[in-house]
Order: structure tokens, then C-alpha cells, then sequence
């Protein structure tokens, strides 16, 4: 999904004002809580973006869930519904995450393996990462990649990290091949 500057805008605004109420534990549950509500039910961010709805409509159906949430947050969309820009509350939820992990120094990563790993080879994993960067934690998730035969490769960001056999079959063929 492409980064809005107006959500990561919201978000940083959001964040710096759930410090300065020193509310950022319930904002962030409630953040964590509509970014998972979004991934359960991706028409609910179609009703929102729909430029044909109206936003009082949006607001109608935000109105039970917002009962729910802090303060602070409740505070939050209603400025979003006076802007009109309940659109961007998926992307919104989700660079607070983001924005708020990184403060905390946590990094995520994906760990692509031929077969499910269990959590706690997940976790020896994040331990190892760790011990490379100390100060930072790792949230690790789990992909399947049948194609790896074995092994894992770690992907973060930009960077991956391969321990696959797949990967070693193909640098011992580029190696046969020059």
C-alpha cells in the first residue's frame, strides 16, 4: 500500500498527541484494534474511500465501533469526519503502528520457510537478530515458500538475508556455469 503524506501526517499528529495526554497505551490498542479490523473486513475501507458516501454515512456506521475507544481516539475521527477524510484512517492505524514500534525500537521481519516453523524456532530466530542489533527487538512472522526445499530466508525491508537450499543451489550453478 502507498504512504499517504496526509495519514503519516495524522499519525505523527496523533502520536505526539496521545504523549502529551499521556494516553498512548489505550491510543495504541485502539490503533492495533481498527488496523485489525481493517485486514477482517477490507469492505469496511471500500465503504470509507467511497467518494459517493457520504460523510455522514461513514460516520453512522464508525459511530458504534467509536463508543468503544478512547477519549483521545474518539477525538480522532471526529476530526476525520469534520474533514472529511475517513479514507485514510486504514493507512492512518497503520503508520501510527508503525511510527510507534519504531520509538520502541522494534523491527519486523518475515521469515520465509519451505515448511511452518514453530514458535519456538520463530523466536530463536528474533533472539539471534537481536543479538546482531542490540536495543532492538524483532517481531517475526512466518511465510511458507515450498520452492526454498529447506532452510529460511529472512526478509526486512530492503534487506534479505538468505539461508535457503534453493539460494545455495543457485550460487553452486552460477558458480559451475562460469
Amino acid at each position: 500500500m502507498k504512504k499517504e503524506k496526509a495519514a503519516i501526517i495524522y499519525a505523527r499528529m496523533l502520536l505526539q498527541a496521545a504523549e502529551d495526554h499521556k494516553a498512548g497505551d489505550a491510543v495504541s490498542a485502539d490503533m492495533h484494534a481498527l488496523a485489525e479490523t481493517f485486514r477482517k473486513l477490507p469492505d469496511l475501507y471500500k465503504f470509507l474511500a467511497n467518494p459517493v458516501r457520504k460523510s455522514d454515512e461513514k460516520a453512522k456506521l464508525m459511530q458504534s465501533a467509536a463508543a468503544k475507544l478512547a477519549p483521545l481516539s474518539q477525538q480522532f475521527l471526529k476530526l476525520l469526519q469534520s474533514k472529511n477524510r475517513f479514507a485514510l484512517l486504514r493507512a492512518v492505524a497503520d503508520e501510527y503502528i508503525a511510527l510507534e514500534e519504531e520509538r520502541k525500537n522494534i523491527l519486523r521481519a518475515t521469515v520465509v520457510s519451505a515448511r511452518p516453523l514453530a514458535q519456538d524456532q520463530i523466536d530463536k530466530l528474533a533472539r539471534g537478530l537481536e543479538a546482531k542489533r542490540p536495543g532492538k527487538r524483532y517481531i517475526l512472522t512466518n511465510q511458507i515458500d515450498a520452492s526454498l526445499i529447506a532452510g529460511f530466508r529472512i526478509v526486512q525491508g530492503d534487506t534479505i538475508t538468505d539461508a535457503s537450499i534453493k539460494h545455495k543451489l543457485d550460487l553452486l550453478k552460477q558458480k559451475l556455469a562460469a
